[in-house]
């Protein structure tokens, strides 16, 4: 293998063949920036430290689809920038889980009352499980990775309609599948979208 690459696309097709000293540059040439820029937003240093694992991770397992064209600064910010909305989702939708609680103990809106938000989160899990494989990942790369309706039809192929179609019929499934499993409708969207 190579290692005395002098432009980052030949840093970036050495990554896409899968030479590891580019990952390691590419690691060591933006994990601290990725970190900082995590850690300004989270306040967290075990937080910001999972979003550059979470990056890396992804390019990694992205490498074969690398663009040499475009820049792979902004698609390392823009995969950091998504854990850490995901990441700020989590933990609101723990607080707001922990309010709801407060607000609504009197009512029997959760068929368990000792439940807590690891349940319910894992509830949730389950019925996105349960979509199918083609709304499941319109899904998934809405909510989880924070992909625009345009964003997720061109990366399908497909056009925004029908991810919007399938966006409806995602949440309108989830919503149903969670009340049958004795959580509140209201509650899903208060944690969740």
């Amino acid at each position: 293998m190579k290692t005395n690459y002098i432009s980052e696309t030949e840093w970036i097709l050495a990554l896409k063949e899968g030479d590891l000293v580019a990952f390691n540059h590419l690691f060591d040439r933006y994990g601290k920036r990725l970190y900082h820029f995590s850690i300004g937003y989270l306040k967290s240093a075990e937080n910001a430290e999972e979003i550059v694992q979470e990056v890396f991770l992804r390019i990694w397992e992205t490498r074969f689809e690398l663009s040499a064209q475009k820049s792979i600064e902004a698609y390392l910010f823009t995969i950091a920038r998504n854990g850490i909305l995901n990441t700020i989702r989590k933990s609101k939708s723990e607080q707001a889980y922990l309010n709801y609680t407060k607000i609504n103990s009197g009512k029997s809106v959760l068929l368990d009352e000792e439940l807590n938000f690891n349940e319910l989160e894992e509830a949730y899990n389950q019925v996105i499980e349960q979509l199918s494989p083609r709304r499941k990942e319109i899904f998934l790369l809405s909510k989880a990775q924070s992909f625009s309706n345009v964003e997720i039809a061109k990366k399908m192929n497909i056009s925004v309609k029908t991810v919007e179609n399938q966006m409806t019929s995602a949440i309108s499934e989830i919503r149903k599948n969670l009340r049958s499993l004795g959580f509140s409708g209201i509650i899903f969207f208060e944690l969740f979208l």
